[in-house]
């Protein structure tokens, strides 16, 4: 079948008539606040006052007439239409409370509407789906639009705050329908509403902690096709709720189908721009095929003395060895793992003498600080240590998830690169080699790319072109984010160097990239120079990049590229002309002035089976902009720079498995999650290699 995309959009029709709502400068119990930034011109015309004054906020009752307050029917204006959605958004949250079902905001601000789960009772808590709603105005088409997405699986225990006694754990608390903070709760202007409150009919959000104390395991993400799980949730959601008579008299619904993209705003990047060059200059697409048959592309430079060794705990020892039997012999017969040095064309030796045992298992850091400082290496030789770690990234303790981050710090102010092993997955795996040989190969890949090889590049690299990454992570338990700056010399995609910083260090975070122009600018003048932000970039923060770009009299084009992951609570599209939905790789739809939606994936064909393998990758979201005149004078520069998006998609070394963001953005990302955990700041010795992955 032919390519048949479609948005995640349904449209709805504009008011018959400009509506009418009720606006007053004092707040009252029933009324909703209207920012500054919303006033139109009317409003202003209405309350003269508010020009003189500071205020911030207005107040209406949307429909509903007080003693003190102002009508105003609102015209088509841009700012009047925020005002409307923000009504809208209103009335569908008080149409599904009062079907008695949870609404809230997603973390964009957004309407989300939760919908218990059929099958979703568990003895502690229920599981409810997520859906978000966002409403927009002439984005896509002619009409206003919601947007219906799919944001995963929200668990509520089913004990109530009353019943529990680790009351310091919880924070998101669902009571009639609606979600607070329980640790915000006695802030004054939340007095009446903490009043209000029957904590034996207030049920707190599921989270690690609770979950810990009442042992309940952690589940592990489900594989499969996602695109036909997320497109039939929506379905179903928009067909009970959404096109139904008494839904209708809040938001009229135009269409009972998802709207199709216009073929207008569709493009596909070439596959053959995705090219990789592997050893022998031999030329291919998918790594996890090409790789293990062409060899990588190049080893570590100067380093032709390579030796590993393990940590472990004494009792580990027997599947170590079973282990380390398949890591340098292959799998056997009927798989294509034949060793990592076969895999690698690297001579990797074990470094029989540097073995680190440990007796406990809960506090192994002492024991493996005092025996690692007792051993002596040999200046000739690079080391690489296997960790293998007897916690999993899903245990409850946080300490014992802190240990594998420790052992990592130790070992990288030696220079000894580390690879870590979840024991406990490992000695279920090696019970069968056929399945296991992925792993290994995913193993042999990031320990290679860690001592300095590159295993693959980019086939072509076109113009002189210098590209800065820069991505973030949040960490939950802090609520503090963390941004790294990852950088790569032309289109090749080679790994240069980071710098890492914390989120408030805007004007380091802008040295830095202008340095590395700088020393880009030293060797070759770039023909433009790009920058992968994982978020909007402000003013503030573009300026200082353009003047130090001008200072070196560095007349050529500044590109930024915001990149964004749409995993949920965001527009995608899904392909209805292939059974599998996921539309082709290097699909890319305009979804708006300089904003794209992107599909990196390997669906090249329609072959089932490699999907599958590969997964089912949601599209990114990317805006490009530029603080240049005329640098979009070109129509081909936005094409261009999508492609290079799609190849630095195609560089990643941690494993096989094709991603959908750019390394650019996912390599500062993992950056973010490690460093902040660190004791002390990252070596210098350590900023230029992949330590990371």
């Amino acid at each position: 079948m032919s390519e048949q995309l479609h948005f995640n959009i349904l449209n709805f029709e504009w008011p018959e008539n400009n509506p009418t709502f009720y606006f007053s400068l004092n707040e009252s119990q029933d009324s909703y606040r209207i920012y500054k930034y919303s006033w139109s011109p009317q409003i202003i015309e209405a309350f003269p006052e508010l020009e003189e004054t500071q205020q911030d906020f207005i107040y209406t009752t949307f429909t509903a007439k007080t003693e003190d307050s102002l009508e105003i029917e609102l015209d088509k204006g841009w700012k009047n239409l925020k005002i409307y959605r923000q009504y809208l958004k209103q009335k569908i949250s008080d149409f599904f409370i009062s079907k008695g079902f949870i609404a809230t905001r997603n973390f964009i601000r957004d309407l989300q509407i939760w919908l218990p789960k059929k099958d979703g009772k568990h003895e502690f808590y229920t599981s409810y789906y997520k859906f978000s709603i966002k409403i927009q105005f002439k984005e896509v088409t002619e009409y206003p639009e919601l947007i219906i997405s799919y944001d995963g699986i929200a668990k509520i225990m089913n004990i109530p705050i009353s019943e529990i006694d680790h009351t310091t754990m919880v924070k998101r608390t669902v009571f009639k329908g609606r979600i607070f903070n329980y640790q915000k709760i006695n802030e004054p202007e939340k007095e009446d509403f903490y009043n209000s409150i029957d904590f034996e009919k207030a049920y707190p959000l599921l989270r690690s902690d609770l979950a810990k104390v009442y042992d309940i395991k952690s589940e592990k993400p489900e594989r499969g096709n996602r695109y036909r799980k997320y497109v039939d949730l929506i379905n179903k959601f928009k067909d009970d709720y959404l096109l139904k008579d008494d839904f209708k008299e809040v938001v009229k619904i135009r269409d009972q189908h998802f709207i199709k993209v216009e073929e207008k705003l569709i493009d596909h990047i070439n596959p053959k721009k995705g090219e990789l060059e592997f050893g022998g200059q031999n030329k291919g697409l998918v790594p996890k095929i090409d790789l293990g048959r062409y060899k990588p592309y190049q080893r570590p430079k100067n380093k032709p003395n390579i030796q590993f060794f393990f940590i472990h705990h004494k009792d580990h020892q027997e599947k170590i060895k079973t282990f380390h039997k398949y890591l340098k012999n292959g799998t056997g017969d009927g798989t294509f793992f034949k060793g990592i040095e076969k895999y690698t064309n690297l001579p990797l030796k074990i470094a029989k003498n540097h073995f680190i045992e440990y007796k406990d298992i809960n506090d192994p850091l002492p024991e493996i600080k005092t025996k690692l400082g007792s051993l002596e290496f040999d200046e000739n030789v690079t080391y690489a240590a296997f960790y293998m770690s007897p916690f999993d990234k899903y245990t409850p303790k946080k300490e014992d998830r802190l240990v594998y981050i420790k052992v990592k710090e130790l070992l990288l102010n030696e220079g000894i690169v580390t690879q870590a092993i979840d024991f406990e997955k490992m000695q279920k795996d090696i019970t069968n080699p056929k399945n296991f040989q992925y792993t290994l190969n995913n193993i042999s890949l990031a320990l290679f790319a860690k001592l300095g090889g590159k295993p693959w590049k980019l086939s072509g690299t076109g113009e002189q072109e210098l590209v800065i990454g820069v991505g973030a992570y949040t960490f939950q338990d802090e609520q503090r984010r963390y941004i790294a700056s990852a950088f790569s010399f032309q289109n090749n995609g080679f790994f240069r160097g980071f710098e890492y910083f914390s989120e408030n260090s805007s004007k380091e975070l802008a040295g830095s990239i202008c340095n590395k122009i700088r020393e880009f600018s030293s060797l070759v003048d770039p023909s433009k120079v790009v920058i992968h932000f994982y978020k909007d970039m402000s003013n503030r923060e573009i300026k200082p990049i353009r003047e130090g770009m001008n200072r070196l009299g560095l007349k050529v084009p500044l590109y930024i590229l915001n990149i964004n992951k749409t995993e949920s609570q965001d527009l995608m599209a899904f392909d209805n002309g292939w059974e599998n939905l996921m539309p082709k790789s290097g699909t890319y739809i305009r979804i708006g002035e300089g904003r794209f939606l992107l599909f990196n994936n390997v669906r090249y064909n329609n072959d089932i089976k490699s999907s599958k393998a590969e997964g089912y990758p949601f599209p990114i979201k990317i805006s490009i902009s530029s603080p240049d005149k005329g640098a979009f004078e070109e129509v081909d520069i936005y094409k261009n720079l999508l492609t290079q998006v799609y190849q630095f998609s195609r560089l990643y070394w941690k494993s096989l498995r094709q991603q959908n963001v750019p390394i650019t953005i996912k390599y500062p990302e993992m950056l973010a999650q490690i460093a902040p955990l660190f004791d002390n700041p990252i070596p210098d010795h350590a900023k230029d290699k992949l330590w990371f992955l």
